[in-house]
């Protein structure tokens, strides 16, 4: 990646990535983004981001440019490690310290940590320099780690992580904790509606949401990227589509239960009921006061609308249905028919195929076909990540 280091230009996008860091509010994206940004102005061809939750040390998200430029998929999901001194995240996690290696091959015996190679051996990687950097938020607690791996020059030659790039790291790390602070607050606030909405609803559970959020944002980059649609706009729309998806059933809080859980199939008065989450959904969210106000509340209220105009509550067609609505009923469903119900063991990917294609005829925006097809194999992934509590 080549970059002129001593530019203004170069300077000036540090500055406006910093700008993009602080205004997202989802977790996930946030994360992701913090990790996309580090690497570019450090020149690291991988990197890590951890979070730290009581005494364990979370994996949330990994890139590495080797391994995609293979035209393989990173093999690594969300697991935990324990919050302790062993391994270089955990050191940098209890201590607050920064830990530059040039090569992880050469720790020294007597340091606390040392370099697992599992890791590498799994996906046909060789780690030589890491960049570990704590990000402590303004009361001065470790909130999460970002790992970066090996720098490279613009030749993609592996090479130490210098100075410059230190100072850059931390940059991104003091940024990216002080965002990791207010996203928490934020997630905390919209996982108590989700489990107010679950507590009504058993099918309404936190993976099923998290899940329908990460299945919208899947289809909604690859239909930006293809749209051209210009990386800030992509990043905050991916960031308040996250949110917002998952509040797509909100209105079931005003549901009876002798509706939302009866075992057997609705009478035709129980059905116009449970229809009326929709409205009830835009209800709740009716005090639109910015850009996710108004995302949420065009989903909660549209994600029942047909392609065709067969749906509910109002019988939209076509473009007259909000168009996150529409990509967040094709994540909806398939999420619905890939899970297992009280009613029902979950399908079959082939049976899932089979009906979504069916189901592009009428009920979803055909337009969005290719790109609910282009992401199946990441949707599946998605759905590992966050699967239903035993």
């Amino acid at each position: 990646m080549e970059t002129a280091k001593n530019s203004n230009e170069f300077f000036e996008r540090v500055l406006a990535a910093g700008a993009i860091l602080v205004n997202i509010g989802d977790i996930d994206i946030l994360l992701e983004q913090i990790l996309t940004e580090a690497r570019f102005f450090t020149n690291a061809d991988a990197g890590s981001i951890y979070t730290v939750e009581d005494n364990l040390l979370s994996f949330e998200h990994s890139q590495n440019d080797t391994i995609v430029s293979r035209g393989e998929r990173i093999p690594y999901t969300r697991y935990t490690i324990p919050k302790t001194k062993d391994s270089m995240a955990g050191y940098v996690a209890c201590t607050g310290k920064l830990l530059n290696i040039e090569d992880v091959r050469k720790i020294p015996e007597e340091a606390p940590y040392s370099f697992d190679e599992s890791y590498d051996k799994m996906a046909f990687y060789r780690t030589r320099s890491t960049l570990t950097l704590p990000l402590v938020n303004n009361r001065h607690v470790v909130v999460g780690v970002l790992q970066l791996i090996n720098a490279k020059t613009d030749k993609r030659e592996f090479i130490p992580f210098h100075s410059t790039m230190e100072l850059l790291g931390k940059y991104y790390a003091t940024l990216g904790a002080l965002a990791l602070e207010r996203a928490l607050m934020t997630r905390t606030l919209l996982m108590r509606m989700v489990n107010m909405t679950e507590f009504r609803d058993p099918k309404e559970t936190g993976p099923h949401v998290n899940r329908v959020g990460s299945y919208s944002v899947a289809i909604y980059d690859s239909w930006a990227k293809e749209n051209r649609i210009p990386d800030e706009e992509r990043i905050h729309n991916r960031d308040v589509l996250r949110m917002a998806a998952m509040l797509h059933d909100v209105g079931k809080t005003g549901i009876s239960d002798l509706i939302l859980k009866k075992p057997g199939n609705l009478s035709a008065d129980e059905r116009k009921t449970m229809e009326n989450h929709c409205l009830l959904g835009a209800e709740v969210l009716r005090n639109c006061e910015s850009s996710f106000d108004e995302m949420a509340r065009d989903i909660a209220l549209n994600h029942h609308e047909n392609w065709d105009g067969s749906g509910y509550p109002h019988g939209l067609a076509g473009e007259q249905i909000p168009f996150m609505a529409r990509i967040t009923a094709i994540a909806d469903v398939f999420d619905a028919l890939s899970s297992a119900r009280a009613y029902k063991d979950p399908w079959s990917d082939r049976m899932v195929t089979d009906e979504m294609e069916r189901l592009f005829v009428n009920k979803f925006d055909p337009g969005l076909k290719v790109h609910f097809s282009s992401q199946i194999t990441v949707l599946r992934e998605i759905k590992t990540t966050y699967p239903e509590q035993v």
